[in-house]
């Protein structure tokens, strides 16, 4: 652990953390200093944020709300960090993701470095082809908005028990969101938008992860997208109590809208490709727009039958 923060303080991991965030280019956070700005006197930039941090100097500023169209009536919310807040929060992933990476299941996919989205569809197609037929199509409400701040820093603490790591991660979940109404401080959820939150997310549903794969299910996992496949009827309705019981412990919650249980016979989407027999093929948003009608179905069948869980 010594050799983690000292690696985490030093100016060539703050340096490279720099390159990465001008990299990614990025609009300008609440005290609206551009990634240009920065530029102009990186040396004495990038030498006071590292002192200030080991120094124990540092406060997060509050997060810039953005909002992007999500379609005609819905809205997509990102909250963007200061140049300088993303900087300390890349150059601490330079450091923790390693350590992190080495716990993560096999069966998650996203935010991770040489996984995709297709490799999921490859293992959802792999275990397809082993008899797992029988599939929970599962997508949980609002993830990033309700993880619970405490339990996701007690997940952290498994891997990394440093008070000085878990104090900045705390402080930057609750650094707040400057918003028309003024700052508001969340009680809950992680930022869509900062740097560090890929990884939060990963680590919060990490046990979820464990605890399903040590069964005998199999799961296939993007985000909060996700497939758990049984070789059995029986096995997915039980996988489907399981899922339910396993999120609530954990705060969240299965989208109805979003959630069926299915069979590669009859068809399924997934990571915008078409699951069908043994066919797998893209899907284009005219044919998505058919797939609310296809999971009410669906969701109709498994109430039916929730009576055998």
């Amino acid at each position: 652990m010594t050799n983690l923060i000292d690696e985490f303080l030093s100016l060539p991991n703050f340096r490279q953390a720099w390159f990465k965030v001008a990299d990614n280019k990025g609009c300008a956070g609440i005290d609206g200093e551009t990634i240009e700005h920065f530029a102009l006197n990186l040396d004495f930039n990038l030498t006071f944020l590292l002192n200030s941090v080991t120094n124990s100097n540092y406060i997060p500023q509050p997060l810039k709300q953005v909002l992007i169209p999500k379609s005609q009536e819905k809205w997509r919310e990102l909250r963007i960090p200061t140049v300088r807040d993303r900087i300390v929060q890349q150059a601490l992933l330079n450091v923790l993701y390693p350590v992190m990476e080495e716990r993560f299941s096999d069966a998650s996919f996203a935010y991770r470095p040489n996984r995709s989205y297709l490799d999921a569809v490859k293992r959802a197609a792999y275990w397809r082809d082993l008899g797992y037929q029988w599939v929970l199509d599962a997508d949980i409400v609002e993830y990033f908005d309700n993880i619970s701040h405490s339990l996701l820093l007690k997940e952290v603490r498994k891997t990394v028990d440093n008070s000085g790591i878990l104090c900045l991660i705390k402080a930057w979940i609750s650094a707040g969101v400057s918003t028309d109404k003024g700052i508001i401080f969340p009680e809950k959820g992680v930022p869509q938008g900062a740097v560090i939150s890929p990884m939060l997310a990963n680590i919060y549903l990490d046990e979820f992860d464990h605890r399903i794969t040590q069964s005998d299910l199999k799961l296939v996992r993007y985000a909060d997208d996700f497939l758990v496949l049984s070789d059995t009827e029986d096995g997915i309705m039980r996988a489907y109590s399981q899922v339910v019981q396993l999120l609530h412990f954990w705060g969240l919650k299965l989208h109805e809208e979003k959630t069926q249980i299915t069979h590669f016979k009859k068809g399924f989407q997934f990571l915008g490709h078409g699951f069908l027999r043994k066919a797998i093929f893209p899907i284009d948003d005219q044919v998505k727009s058919s797939k609310s009608s296809l999971k009410k179905k669906s969701r109709q069948r498994v109430r039916n039958k929730r009576v055998r869980i």
